[in-house]
């Protein structure tokens, strides 16, 4: 037979699995929502359309275009945080940039060269220029997150869109992983 203690013991052993679990299928469940199928703005007329680096940037790059041709902003900001590959075809360094077109690109390095540094640079650059409408266009799977950091230090209208791009499973099950950890990391250490 076995002793009170032993059966209590084994009680609290169950009752923190079951919490564990219940935790973990609950980040599992808002991980998935927030990096799989996050909440898109619509665009809107804006000051100025910033490109967020990192993974996949020539299609961010190129919806960030796509929304200036079409009008909602003659101002795009092209973050240079994950070295160089935000530069499609040398956007930079072409004048102009978008031939045709009165289409202003401007490159910068955020520091530091993270979303956070992205989210301050975009809050120094606003407060300078005295823009007061962004839109921010980053990977569909960072879209969430962005939202979350920028938010936290450009105080003007903001919509956050996302450029989708082909994922393999690996990719995903990576940028799953990578996303989680961005959004406790944002959670310990908020910025601005």
């Amino acid at each position: 037979m076995r002793s009170p203690h032993h059966r209590a013991g084994r009680q609290r052993a169950l009752v923190l699995l079951t919490g564990l679990v219940l935790l973990t299928v609950g980040l599992v469940a808002v991980t998935t929502r927030t990096v799989m199928f996050p909440r898109e703005d619509a665009p809107s007329s804006a000051d100025a359309i910033v490109v967020l680096g990192g993974l996949g940037s020539a299609a961010v790059v190129q919806k960030a275009l796509d929304l200036a041709r079409a009008g909602y902003s003659d101002h795009v900001l092209i973050s240079d945080a994950f070295g160089g590959d935000t530069r499609p075809a040398n956007l930079c360094g072409r004048d102009p940039a978008v031939p045709g077109t009165a289409i202003e690109v401007e490159c910068f390095d955020p520091h530091p060269t993270s979303t956070r540094g992205e989210a301050e640079a975009i809050a120094a650059f606003t407060s300078a220029q005295g823009w007061n409408r962004v839109i921010v266009v980053t990977s569909s799977y960072h879209v969430s997150r962005a939202r979350l950091q920028i938010s936290r230090c450009y105080p003007g209208v903001l919509a956050v869109i996302g450029a989708a791009q082909p994922m393999d499973p690996p990719k995903w099950v990576y940028q799953f992983g990578y996303q989680s950890a961005g959004f406790i990391k944002a959670w310990l250490t908020p910025a601005c």
